[in-house]
């Protein structure tokens, strides 16, 4: 992206009522738009096919999966006798909603880059409306949430992972990455509530196979939609191709090798999805964020030279 390229997408960034935030909200609604669609840059991290894939990809699952998300919770709400749990449903509805509005511009401007995106959505559709059990999309949900609150922390850990990413697209993962900690908890909250007259072993079996349906689903749709991204960048898949996945992943950066300790955690009877280090993780993030806008107001108002 060149200078005036990435002028345009700054222009296009838009911030609501996200101001640093007291630490004392746990979960913080931020309306903001981060100008991608009318933007869209191919290869926007490290100029690398296969880092920007991978996470582009994650991009096709979310528009349908956070109104999945939404429909799980909203089933709940009016049956729960915590009320704080509720209220925190709602600050979770609305978050989800921005996510939601600002992965379907971000996955319009894929395809304006020609990527099939239509075609790469309809198996996470297909799968996620034929879910008909509420408990059961409950169970998938905290399932979901725990793999996607697992990129977020190590996004939030690692933010050097992004470090040569398009500034537009940078905000909008760390934004995400942030929000999604923000919230984390709530669902598998819900499934506490939700399941209280199980036994223990019912409902940690409830859980984790719904977690091993999820992630070979996540599998397989990925490698999927892996190829197609390849076709439209003219790169054959080839076991060249796959091996240097491998090392994206488990060697340098270490995608996966990173996530992995995490993810097996949801294995654990007693699992707990708060982190010893996320309050920390979290007024990180938000501080990012704050100055990364006010950053960008303060270049806004800077006459610009004839």
């Amino acid at each position: 992206m060149n200078i005036a390229q990435k002028a345009s997408a700054d222009s296009n960034a838009t911030w609501k009522g996200a101001a640093p935030a007291d630490d004392n909200e746990d979960i913080i609604p931020r309306d903001i738009r981060f100008g991608i669609l009318e933007n869209p840059t191919r290869h926007w991290l490290d100029g690398d096919p296969q880092k920007t894939a991978l996470i582009d990809g994650l991009s096709i699952f979310l528009p349908e999966g956070e109104r999945y998300f939404i429909r799980s919770l909203k089933h709940y709400a009016p049956k729960l006798k915590d009320k704080q749990l509720a209220a925190e449903i709602n600050g979770y509805a609305v978050q989800e909603a921005f996510h939601t509005r600002e992965h379907e511009d971000y996955n319009r401007a894929l395809a304006q880059l020609g990527y099939e995106v239509e075609t790469m959505e309809a198996p996470v559709i297909k799968t996620l409306r034929s879910d008909k059990i509420p408990i059961f999309r409950l169970a998938v949900t905290c399932a979901i949430e725990h793999l996607t609150a697992t990129l977020s922390t190590v996004t939030l850990r690692h933010p050097e992972l992004l470090e040569n990413a398009t500034p537009a697209y940078r905000r909008l993962w760390m934004w995400h990455a942030l929000e999604e900690l923000e919230h984390k908890a709530v669902a598998l909250d819900v499934l506490a509530a939700a399941t209280k007259n199980y036994s223990p072993f019912k409902r940690y079996m409830l859980r984790t196979m719904a977690f091993n349906a999820v992630c070979w689903t996540f599998l397989t749709i990925t490698l999927k939609n892996l190829t197609l991204f390849a076709k439209v960048d003219g790169i054959k898949t080839g076991p060249r191709y796959w091996m240097r996945l491998l090392w994206v992943l488990f060697g340098k950066p270490g995608y996966w090798r990173k996530c992995a300790p995490l993810v097996i955690k949801y294995y654990l009877p007693g699992f707990n999805p708060i982190n010893k280090d996320d309050h920390d993780l979290i007024r990180k993030g938000r501080s990012w964020l704050y100055d990364e806008f006010m950053s960008l107001e303060a270049a806004r108002s800077v006459p610009q030279a004839g």
